[in-house]
């Protein structure tokens, strides 16, 4: 058993998540989680020893959003006291997800520190009425679109280390939308060739599908021309390029536009960043 903590300390530390967004949990942590309430397992929970107070307590105390994954956090607390039966305390807190769309909730057994048994470091902790076990740990890097929650396990046990007594929370649920940016190429069309002209205009258009601003939106062409910037684009804003480049149509594949090209924006989907150019239309002759 792991011993952390003690009767007033809180622990601080930043855990993260091992699996990147997009890989499932293991077969290992296939567990599925109960509704979210406060419930018993194997044992009705006791009183607390002191009389006036919960013997235990659980809950989400924060649970941040944002565009940046390492800024994705959701933190659990929880609370443990004596009782008359078990004078030793300890814990065990696991997190589970399942995707926003619904689905079954999936233990989390990767993170680093979480699902294992922890205690006080002092031992004596829990002999005396109005000793108190405070615990607060935060997840980190959390990926999305996911629904997170935390499950508390308390454990009493007597003074041989026998458990007595052990009680299951399941806390509110931590929703982590998906918030980044998503670039789509919504025009690519070339304008017909005017008399004499060997060189086509073709205007591109990029948009911002996603639900956070991008600064620093490049566009590239897969024929020689300088790479195109927009200094920033809004949720559901757009601009449009022009690009000078070889005729459009005949024998040559028309040519490609690709927003991000070097992949410096973090975006909700990679996959939709290209765009085929439509070439204009050319009449047969008699």
């Amino acid at each position: 058993m792991r011993r952390a903590g003690t009767i007033t300390r809180v622990l601080p530390a930043l855990l993260t998540l091992a699996l990147a967004a997009g890989i499932p949990a293991t077969a290992a942590s296939a567990a599925t989680a109960g509704t979210t309430a406060k419930r018993t397992r194997a044992i009705p929970p006791p009183p607390s020893k002191s009389g006036s107070k919960p013997a235990y307590s659980a809950r989400l105390l924060q649970c941040r959003r944002s565009p940046q994954t390492a800024s994705r956090t959701a933190t659990v607390s929880a609370v443990m006291r004596p009782t008359a039966a078990g004078r030793r305390l300890s814990l065990r807190v696991a997190l589970y997800q399942r995707p926003l769309g619904g689905g079954r909730w999936a233990l989390r057994a990767d993170v680093p520190g979480l699902s294992e048994w922890t205690s006080p470091s002092d031992s004596s902790i829990g002999s005396r009425a109005a000793d108190v076990y405070r615990y607060r740990q935060a997840v980190g890097r959390l990926a999305v679109p996911y629904a997170y929650r935390f499950r508390v396990t308390f454990r009493w046990s007597d003074a041989n280390g026998r458990p007595v007594a052990e009680a299951v929370v399941n806390t509110a649920t931590c929703r982590e939308p998906d918030l980044r940016p998503d670039l789509v190429l919504t025009r690519a069309v070339a304008d017909p060739l005017l008399p004499g002209q060997t060189s086509a205009r073709y205007i591109v258009t990029v948009r911002n599908v996603g639900r956070a601003a991008a600064t620093g939106v490049q566009v590239a062409a897969t024929f020689s021309s300088p790479t195109r910037t927009v200094r920033k684009l809004a949720p559901s804003e757009s601009a449009d390029l022009v690009f000078w480049g070889p005729p459009c149509g005949g024998a040559e594949p028309a040519p490609s536009f690709l927003a991000d090209p070097s992949n410096l924006i973090d975006e909700a989907r990679e996959t939709n960043n290209s765009l085929v150019a439509t070439c204009p239309a050319t009449l047969d002759g008699p």
